[in-house]
């Protein structure tokens, strides 16, 4: 079987993608008549709630057991001057208004009061987790008669779908890099080291380092302006619609696998696997992952320099336990900081292991 009909066969399927569609249809009814600047307390400027999907469905890396999450962002007709103005709203790059971090947990609270309040949401659970990094609420939609039962995150934070629609960007620039970094996915999942909940690094945090590794060694010539993102964000911002589809269905559309020369993948994979193995190629105590194109950081000992004016607390919020450094496109926080010396060092084996595998090896692995 071609490689790129294996990938199409694993990926999530039209009637998952619009099973989550359907739950951000769903979020942004039960929004209707909100108003974010009645729970600050500060002056109107007719905001509007905007829900919008993130996460693999988005970036297009999603397989036929992903999920998704949502955010809620909000778009004003008010002037940039006057939105700039504002406190606890902040106006972000992409024209978007933004919750304050510092008031993100009652806005979130208020949000959760407001659609428990609304009839047809009787069979929402929810779950407030407001210790992570991104206070969110876990909502669990039930079906009429108890099936179909699925869970989904609800936050406040635009960088999730930022960081999302750069990978996407990626994605469908470069077929040959999306099969590669796929297959990575797979493999990575297959060698339990995706779980960033659980002390290993993120699915999203391994396509970054993909990228990373296919720039570095020159393997493909695509490199995106983060910027640009803000820009696509900025014409959704200005065309907000009361119609939830039409917002943002550029983002949640399927993208096609192309056709690619599996020997190339299958070459870029056994590179992949040596590089972050092979202290000579990456060291993981001197070099970082970036794959920014603006104010890129290069070295370990640059970017904690930069951290010397924090305090320890949110040093630690930002870096965590600084072992693997692979900084986020948008965040100022390393994607591995959940990650500590032990675990680290069963990645770089994991990886050494896969290294030494030959291209059939890896071919069996990712076709099994």
């Amino acid at each position: 079987m071609a490689l790129s009909l294996r990938l199409s066969s694993l990926l999530l399927s039209c009637k998952g993608r619009a099973r989550f569609v359907e739950n951000g249809r769903l979020l942004q009814g039960l929004l209707d008549g909100f108003s974010v600047e009645g729970v600050l307390g500060i002056h109107s400027v007719r905001a509007l709630p905007c829900v919008m999907i993130y996460g693999s469905l988005v970036a297009g890396t999603a397989f036929q057991d992903g999920d998704a999450d949502y955010t809620v962002v909000f778009s004003s007709p008010a002037s940039h001057e006057e939105l700039s103005r504002l406190e606890k709203l902040k106006l972000a790059s992409s024209s978007f208004l933004e919750v304050s971090r510092e008031h993100q947990q009652q806005v979130l609270s208020s949000i959760l009061k407001h659609i428990k309040l609304q009839g047809s949401c009787a069979f929402l659970e929810h779950e407030r987790i407001f210790t992570a990094r991104v206070p969110i609420v876990r909502l669990k939609r039930m079906g009429i008669t108890g099936g179909d039962t699925n869970c989904f995150d609800l936050s406040l934070s635009l960088d999730g779908l930022r960081n999302s629609l750069l990978i996407r960007l990626y994605m469908e620039s470069d077929p040959r890099l999306r099969a590669g970094a796929l297959c990575a996915k797979r493999w990575g999942r297959s060698q339990r080291i995706l779980d960033a909940r659980h002390g290993w690094i993120s699915p999203y945090a391994l396509t970054v380092m993909y990228i990373f590794y296919m720039q570095t060694t020159g393997r493909s010539n695509c490199v995106i302006n983060e910027a640009q993102v803000d820009k696509i964000l900025e014409v959704v911002a200005a065309h907000h619609s009361d119609d939830y589809c039409i917002n943002c269905s550029q983002f949640y559309e399927a993208i096609p696998c192309v056709d690619v020369n599996v020997s190339e993948v299958l070459s870029d994979l056994q590179g992949f696997f040596r590089f972050f193995s092979d202290s000579r190629e990456f060291d993981f105590d001197v070099d970082v992952v970036d794959i920014r194109t603006m104010e890129k950081c290069h070295s370990k000992e640059r970017w904690l320099e930069e951290m010397r004016g924090f305090g320890e607390g949110e040093r630690w919020g930002l870096l965590g336990y600084e072992v693997l450094m692979l900084r986020d496109p948008y965040e100022p926080h390393n994607l591995g900081r959940s990650v500590d010396f032990f675990r680290a060092e069963f990645i770089r084996e994991t990886f050494r292991l896969a290294a030494d595998k030959s291209a059939e090896g890896i071919l069996d692995l990712l076709m099994g």
